[in-house]
């Protein structure tokens, strides 16, 4: 697998997370409404499916990529400890101390 080093971060945090699924409700329930009222202003249904899918382009637009707005609260990881050594060793002298018959 070939790994590309790229130029900007590419994580969003979970309080960005949030963020991003509530706006994405909120601009596809907005334009609905809109498309609904300008599709029966209009008489054309035609008109509320594309204004749906301008809204729908325009909320990918604003949540799939990683804006920095999404990244304000980092998650502060705990610092690696040697539980996984004392296990293993744990387990190593378990199986010696075993007897066979």
């Amino acid at each position: 697998m070939i790994d590309i080093g790229w130029p900007f971060p590419t994580y969003i945090d979970y309080f960005g997370q949030k963020t991003a699924e509530r706006l994405f409700q909120i601009v596809i329930i907005l334009f609905s409404i809109i498309g609904f009222i300008a599709g029966y202003l209009m008489q054309q249904f035609s008109m509320t499916i594309y204004t749906l899918l301008f809204g729908v382009f325009v909320s990918a637009l604003l949540t799939l990529p990683p804006w920095p707005m999404y990244r304000n609260n980092p998650i502060e990881w705990q610092k690696s400890s040697n539980l996984s050594k004392e296990i293993e060793n744990n387990l190593t002298t378990k199986s010696s101390n075993k007897i066979f018959c």
